[in-house]
């Protein structure tokens, strides 16, 4: 009998679990009933996803030996695995009123629980765990996974700090830490950590992107043009070393953005197969989910609030699918977007298969991601496992899925032009102006302001630019620096983002000559206070490759010129696409030189000057740029022909209004 154990526990060992079976069951027919036979043999079978048959043979253990705790955690997990939540928590009961210092069954009911979305059991269970063995890695984890949904990032990296004292290789934990820093805004530590996750041999985890991106959102350009060589050839390579959103900041190039998409996608594809059949019902009322962790007082929040007020609500039924930060009564913005939808479901607690059974339920026939690939808090993996029958790229994220599973991604013929259509995995819907809504109307402050209370000089040209830093890079830097040389009465105006960016700005300046002083940081203001001090500038400077979105947009409601370099990629033709709406073409260039030119031609030709403000306060008022209910109507269009196109089973064509 040694020997036909041995030659089983190699078996499993070796992970051939059809001939452990088989081992199992000649062993079974040569001797008398034995518990741990069969809860070996249930093992087994568990591993082979026989789960009914496991269920059979772990309560035979149990008859056999009513004390056998082992017994009742592994038929608890039986259960947890099928998805019968509460027989799962009757055996570790069990299990643990038998032994009651069994940690793992406290923290396999706290799985149990937190499936349940029931956290505040499922930590006390998983504390419970800790208290017996207080080195019990999952347990750690479980709680660590717990307070990044909560998003108590405190708890979070006090977690991963006591996980990397027993797995000091801990690549994920490094990871995490990073993205949690970046968050915050502590990049320093985000960027320490990044680099200590590059320094671990192991399979490439797309770190590399997310450690370059750091270093410019820092304005840390050492080694800039050698990483983004290196960064270019991994992709090209289709090793894992970026996410998609960091190359959209880093390169102008659709052809880039769509390997680096395809090859993100791909890590988080499906690991079983989805029921992607859906009911070919037509409702009466089209039925939208928006997804997004904007639902708020934020870039993304300002844009869409008054489209959704619009919507016609006799055709559409609007749901919203929310997983940002702690809700607060007190947002203006978010009070008025949750008035708009037939239903508000915060996901932040549900994993995506939660989210998308949520969806379905709800019966979602077009479901748009408002995210795509934007923030560490994205949750593209609900796409990904079809949360309904027709789903849509739009707004949040400035380029291809690089996945099948997206149908459609919103977009105008400034952004795609027909020659690029390849790079793109989506099929495209061409809105008539711009893809970008606005509201028609913002509060502006109505208050005195004026450049001295701002910091700026009284009689210097006003250059500014209020893009984030990490948007900023040595190239177009460069570009400023040789304006401010060349117009020397004046200074640049740049939005405060973090002290490391301040810093090395102001030391770029003083290398190439200038006093850094006519670098000027504004702080944030809410939006009315923004829009009002932006009388105060003269020529908003854009970035390249990743344009001004929504500060762009500000900057033409406020009359104020902006002066951009249009590329390739759609990040990097925005604010063309904003301009062109409002046909003032001549302040897209195509080159730094002529970048550098026109930005000169305007701050040194007053006639020039007051021509350009003129032709934009006058064509803003003609152009769609900030008229919502037709930007509304002809979104809603759109989504007319693809639920229809939908029901014909037409195939999936680009859709032009």
């Amino acid at each position: 009998m040694d020997k036909n154990l041995k030659k089983l526990f190699d078996l499993y060992k070796k992970k051939d679990f059809l001939n452990a079976k088989k081992q199992c069951e000649e062993i079974l027919s040569k001797i008398d009933s034995n518990f741990e036979i069969y809860n070996i043999y249930a093992v087994i079978l568990y591993e082979l996803k026989k789960f009914d048959e496991a269920i059979i043979n772990w309560k035979k253990t149990i008859e056999l030996n009513k004390d056998y705790f082992f017994g009742y955690n592994n038929l608890g997990n039986v259960y947890l695995k099928i998805n019968e939540i509460d027989n799962a928590i009757i055996n570790y009961d069990k299990a643990i009123n038998i032994k009651s210092d069994y940690f793992e069954a406290y923290h396999n009911r706290g799985n149990a629980y937190s499936k349940l979305n029931n956290i505040q059991k499922a930590l006390e269970n998983y504390n419970s765990a800790l208290a017996i063995k207080y080195d019990y890695l999952p347990s750690i984890k479980s709680r660590k996974e717990i307070f990044k949904k909560q998003k108590n990032f405190t708890q979070v990296l006090s977690e991963i700090d006591k996980i990397l004292i027993y797995e000091p290789n801990n690549l994920k934990a490094f990871i995490d830490k990073a993205d949690i820093y970046f968050d915050l805004n502590k990049l320093d530590e985000a960027l320490d950590n990044y680099k200590r996750a590059l320094e671990i041999k192991s399979e490439p985890s797309f770190v590399l992107g997310n450690f370059i991106h750091t270093k410019t959102r820092m304005c840390e350009w050492d080694n800039f043009q050698n990483d983004m060589l290196e960064l270019e050839t991994q992709i090209q390579k289709s090793i894992k070393s970026s996410p998609p959103y960091p190359i959209t900041t880093l390169f102008d190039s659709p052809e880039l953005q769509l390997r680096c998409s395809e090859i993100w996608q791909q890590e988080y594809r499906l690991k079983h197969e989805m029921n992607l059949k859906f009911n070919n019902k037509k409702n009466d009322k089209i039925k939208l989910g928006f997804f997004s962790a904007d639902f708020r007082t934020h870039p993304m929040g300002h844009l869409m609030v008054r489209m959704f007020e619009l919507h016609n609500k006799k055709k559409f039924e609007l749901h919203g699918f929310y997983f940002g930060p702690k809700l607060n009564k007190n947002d203006l913005v978010q009070n008025r977007i949750l008035k708009c939808f037939d239903s508000f479901n915060d996901i932040s607690l549900l994993d995506n298969n939660e989210a998308v059974n949520l969806s379905r339920d709800k019966g979602i026939d077009i479901a748009i991601d408002c995210m795509g690939y934007t923030g560490n808090n994205n949750r593209f993996g609900v796409f990904l496992h079809k949360a309904a029958p027709i789903q849509v790229n739009f707004l949040g994220y400035p380029g291809t899925s690089g996945s099948k599973c997206m149908d459609y991604i919103v977009a105008d013929k400034t952004l795609i032009s027909a020659d690029e259509e390849k790079y793109y995995s989506e099929k495209i819907i061409y809105l008539p102006d711009t893809y970008q809504p606005n509201e028609e109307n913002k509060a502006i402050l109505d208050s005195n302001l004026t450049r001295e209370k701002n910091g700026l000089p009284e009689n210097q040209f006003i250059f500014c630019c209020f893009n984030s830093h990490q948007k900023i890079n040595p190239k177009i830097f460069l570009a400023w620096i040789k304006i401010l040389k060349q117009k020397k009465d004046s200074v640049l105006w740049l939005l405060k983002d973090n002290k490391f960016s301040e810093k090395n700005l102001k030391n770029a300046l003083s290398e190439q000559g200038l006093d850094p002083k006519r670098l000027i940081f504004a702080d944030h203001v809410p939006l009315d206070q923004h829009l009002a001090r932006l009388k105060l500038a003269d020529l908003l400077l854009d970035t390249y490759p990743y344009n001004a979105h929504t500060s762009c947009s500000d900057a033409l409601r406020m009359d104020l010129p902006v002066v951009t370099l249009k590329g390739k990629s759609f990040a990097s033709r925005v604010a063309a696409s904003l301009i062109n709406t409002i046909s003032v073409g001549e302040l897209i260039t195509n080159s730094f030189d002529e970048y550098e030119k026109l930005a000169l031609k305007i701050s040194n030709d007053k006639n020039y000057f007051a021509e350009i403000k003129d032709k934009i306060k006058v064509n803003k008022k003609s152009s769609n740029l900030f008229n919502t209910s037709v930007y509304t109507k002809n979104i809603e269009e759109a989504y007319k022909i693809i639920y229809n196109k939908y029901f014909s089973e037409e195939p999936k064509i680009n859709i032009e209004l």
